[in-house]
């Protein structure tokens, strides 16, 4: 009987060290497939039409230099089209929150190594030139706001994710009399919920956009959502911890 309960468990030993050999594995794949998001910033914006040292303000193009980090040491990562709205706050309504739409831009769909920094310049023109200048304040300022938003895809050793995240960022340009951003360093693009807020889920098409004067977006189609984090994100860690306890609890 002895000799049977000591079989017992010692099956039962190896048993939980499989557990928790297989626990830790998983572990280190979850860790190993984990992947960040890219990093945007605002490096350059500029618009000659709101330079107090040029005469003429016929040229109301929008100038700008968008660049993306891949934070990721091993991993490479694909982009769709990178939409980008420019907005300013409508000075000539009551509702100082509402934003009017400037101009929009695409970026082509790439591919980023690990590593790298991805720099996207570009040059708009605005979809109504007084929208422009009519957001320069009595001080010569003037604000804008700049919201991207695309899905990316990742590349781990040989192999493609199938799965996307999706990647919604923006920040607030302040440009100053000489038409440049005031800030000279550059300017971080933070999660935004500008796409939700204001209504923009179209499918990814920024001609779809359409702001009236108060803000509002008119009806278009919805984006379809998908997975924006890993599944292995919610499972992985909390079989691994429950395998822990279950062994140092027995053990």
């Amino acid at each position: 009987m002895d000799r049977e309960e000591e079989l017992g468990r010692k099956c039962c030993t190896c048993c939980l060290k499989f557990i928790f050999t297989a626990g830790l594995g998983a572990l280190i794949l979850w860790l190993s497939l984990r992947a960040g998001k890219p990093k945007c910033s605002i490096q350059n914006f500029y618009i000659p039409a709101l330079s107090k040292n040029l005469s003429s303000r016929d040229n109301t193009t929008l100038n700008f230099m968008v660049r993306c980090d891949n934070p990721n040491r091993d991993k490479g990562i694909y982009y769709n089209d990178v939409h980008l709205i420019f907005s300013t706050i409508n000075t000539t309504k009551t509702n100082s929150s509402a934003l009017v739409l400037v101009a929009n831009y695409t970026v082509p769909k790439f591919y980023q190594g690990h590593k790298k920094k991805a720099k996207k310049w570009g040059q708009v023109k605005p979809l109504n030139n007084q929208t422009v200048l009519r957001a320069v304040l009595p001080n010569g300022s003037a604000f804008f706001r700049l919201d991207l938003k695309t899905q990316v895809r990742f590349k781990i050793v040989f192999w493609k994710t199938k799965w996307y995240r999706r990647v919604e960022v923006g920040a607030d340009v302040e440009v100053n009399g000489d038409g440049v951003k005031a800030n000279e360093k550059e300017i971080m693009m933070k999660k935004s919920d500008f796409w939700k807020t204001q209504g923009y889920w179209s499918d990814f098409g920024a001609d779809d956009v359409d702001l009236t004067g108060d803000g509002a977006q008119n009806k278009g189609s919805k984006m379809k959502k998908s997975d924006s984090s890993l599944p292995l994100r919610s499972s992985f860690p909390i079989c691994v911890l429950m395998n822990l306890l279950v062994f140092f609890a027995i053990r």
